[in-house]
């Protein structure tokens, strides 16, 4: 007959079991609870002067960044977005993150070319293939490490933030038939391309992004570079410069990123460094996605609107190809990190064309 009732030893190894159980769970508890109270009680404010308006197509990537650090955090993590001008001037955005002015920038590094040449290259690599290729060399290629490599040394941990396609060539007063007819025009251009187009005799100037459209209403500039479709649309130069170019040879994507001092990010704890990472990654994601879809539905209204679209062809193309490797060699030879930078570019996209080329379908089959 099988009796209900526990012997004595089986119900004091029981006792002892759960005893160390109990045991077990405390020492747990006061393990992982310091880590997990202290994770969630650190508490980031920022202030975050921007570069360029947030109305700008990629730009709300810092927008999508607070809100989605308010949300992981359970609101411990707040970021206050300020625009142009609001805290400092829009290109004194690195220069007041790594002096500790504040502890947190968003910008485009191509803004810091004059001191750093090769920060625009984390920005803006012209001719590459498209936004994958980029993203793909950053996070898998060496290109983060490069980048905060070259920022460190201005006291910034640098954390891409923000990624879309091509831009517009640029907006033209007058029409532009060839090359040639950059000849002696005046125009708003980023970045290290400019030199490219200084060979054909324009005159390169870079004026804050909120003040291109006064600058062309003035006639202070003929024609300027500035955004995808969505953002000229946006800021209106389609009534003063009725010609937009295409392709985007220059900027096939364009990234920014948002700059946090190195001290405080050293002293933020991993978890909260994390959720930032995690943050800026899911907003390059949504913004690409976003201005993606966009631009089409934008060229639907430039037709409407009777825009002119001038189209760079083969022969130009290729041209702006030759231009383009004689100017980035000249500038390896003049800075020896942009060299770095641009070798580990030109051997990424080496391997990478292996797959691209083969493993994706050519345009135009649907």
């Amino acid at each position: 007959m099988f009796s209900s009732r526990t012997s004595a030893p089986e119900a004091t190894t029981r006792a002892t079991y759960r005893r160390l159980l109990s045991a077990m769970a405390i020492a747990t508890a006061m393990v992982v609870l310091p880590f997990t109270q202290a994770a969630a009680n650190e508490r980031v404010r920022w202030q975050i002067p921007t570069g360029a308006p947030t109305t700008l197509s990629g730009n709300e990537a810092i927008v999508y960044t607070a809100k989605f650090l308010e949300t992981m955090s359970g609101g411990s993590i707040t970021l206050r977005v300020y625009e142009p001008g609001e805290l400092i001037p829009p290109f004194e955005v690195s220069d007041a993150v790594g002096e500790g002015r504040y502890p947190a920038g968003f910008t485009y590094t191509g803004y810091d070319e004059g001191t750093m040449p090769a920060s625009s290259l984390f920005s803006v690599v012209p001719f590459a293939r498209d936004p994958v290729w980029f993203s793909s060399w950053h996070y898998a290629g060496g290109g983060k490490e490069l980048l905060n490599e070259l920022y460190n040394t201005r006291n910034i941990h640098a954390v891409l933030c923000g990624m879309t396609g091509p831009q517009i060539k640029g907006w033209f007063r007058e029409p532009i038939e060839s090359l040639e007819d950059f000849d002696g025009l005046t125009i708003r251009f980023p970045a290290f391309n400019g030199r490219v187009l200084r060979h054909f005799g324009a005159n390169i100037t870079m004026i804050p992004a909120g003040d291109t459209y006064q600058a062309l209403e003035r006639g202070v500039i003929d024609a300027a570079k500035l955004g995808q479709p969505s953002v000229g649309y946006v800021f209106g130069f389609y009534e003063i410069a009725p010609y937009y170019m295409l392709p985007d040879w220059s900027q096939p994507n364009t990234a920014t990123h948002l700059m946090i001092n190195k001290d405080v990010w050293d002293g933020l704890q991993p978890s909260t460094q994390q959720m930032i990472e995690s943050a800026c990654m899911a907003a390059t994601l949504q913004t690409l996605a976003d201005t993606e879809y966009n631009q089409a539905k934008t060229l639907e209204t430039f037709d409407e609107l009777g825009l002119t679209a001038l189209v760079l062809d083969d022969a130009d193309l290729k041209k702006l190809v030759e231009l383009r490797n004689q100017v980035l060699d000249d500038m390896a030879e003049e800075d020896a990190f942009f060299g770095r930078v641009l070798q580990s570019q030109r051997e990424f996209s080496a391997t990478y064309s292996v797959w691209a080329d083969k493993g994706y379908l050519p345009r135009g089959l649907d």
